[in-house]
């Protein structure tokens, strides 16, 4: 029986060292194999190749230590992300907003369909912004200011336009991590120097706000919303505090993450996780290391 395709083309993704294509090529291979000997093994790595987050999509060379585009159509886990109440209203208006940018294009009304959303660390602002870019069937583009200014401080105004202009004509979700890094009122920067650089660098980042449209998707994201410029501020069409899960709402959480993986544990052992864990990026790293613990202890 000769190669397929798929086979051959994951050949030739290793040899010139594509992994982002040797991983879909893989995928593709689990997913073309029906015959029930391999029935096991094809799941199991497809499940894996899925969730092991590497789907990343190639960018130009310029770009690549500004920003991270992925393509999370199989990577996100849907089943097993706790939405509550609250950020799912903010979804629902980022949604329709996105259905009706057209129409509000052609009537000449401008709207930037962008959210800030603020509040503590490990409420999952961030992962939030990958289940819209997920249910909108869109890339998630990250670009995380920290990083942005530790490497960049010398050109960072025209690393921030570079970011923009892939944007404009690479529809995505493009996701403003830790933006308060880079934002800073202006009024606290009349002292000149690094300070004066960050003011410049603010506007800059609104100068190219102002160049974005209808049908462009913005979530950023901050633990320090009084540092942000009042002029950027404005420019976010919808603010909201992200507030850690109250008590059953952590509970929802926690048993629909494990309903997913297949795994139950005895009220016991999962109530002290969600009474100690205060958000939850804790609690999940936490349960993690539970399931991680029940794995070994049947592997021995």
């Amino acid at each position: 029986m000769g190669l397929t395709s798929n086979q051959q083309q994951l050949i030739k993704a290793v040899a010139e060292n594509n992994m982002q294509l040797a991983k879909k090529c893989a995928i593709a291979c689990t997913v073309e194999d029906t015959t029930q000997k391999n029935a096991w093994f094809c799941e199991k790595y497809k499940q894996i190749l899925e969730s092991s987050g590497g789907n990343m999509i190639e960018l130009p060379y310029d770009l690549k230590s500004i920003l991270c585009v992925e393509d999370i159509s199989n990577s996100f886990k849907d089943d097993r992300y706790y939405l509550s109440d609250r950020e799912k209203s903010v979804f629902e208006n980022i949604v329709r907003m996105k259905k009706v940018n057209e129409r509000l294009m052609e009537m000449g009304i401008p709207y930037l369909n962008s959210a800030l959303l603020y509040g503590e660390s490990g409420t999952g602002k961030t992962t939030f912004g990958r289940y819209v870019a997920y249910k909108m069937g869109l890339p998630f583009c990250y670009l995380n200011f920290s990083s942005l200014v530790d490497s960049h401080m010398g050109s960072t105004s025209k690393n921030i336009s570079k970011a923009f202009n892939y944007v404009i004509s690479n529809p995505c979700v493009f996701m403003l991590d830790e933006i308060d890094c880079i934002s800073i009122r202006r009024s606290d920067s009349s002292d000149g120097g690094a300070s004066g650089e960050m003011a410049r660098v603010t506007i800059t980042l609104m100068q190219e706000f102002d160049k974005l449209t209808n049908d462009i998707v913005v979530i950023g994201a901050t633990n320090r919303m009084d540092r942000i410029d009042e002029a950027l501020l404005r420019r976010f069409s919808l603010k909201h505090e992200v507030k850690p899960l109250e008590r059953e709402e952590k509970k929802e959480l926690v048993y629909k993450f494990l309903d997913d993986v297949g795994m139950d544990f005895p009220a016991k052992e999962i109530m002290p996780l969600i009474e100690r864990n205060k958000n939850q990026s804790m609690l999940l790293n936490e349960l993690v290391r539970l399931i991680s613990k029940r794995i070994y202890a049947e592997a021995e």
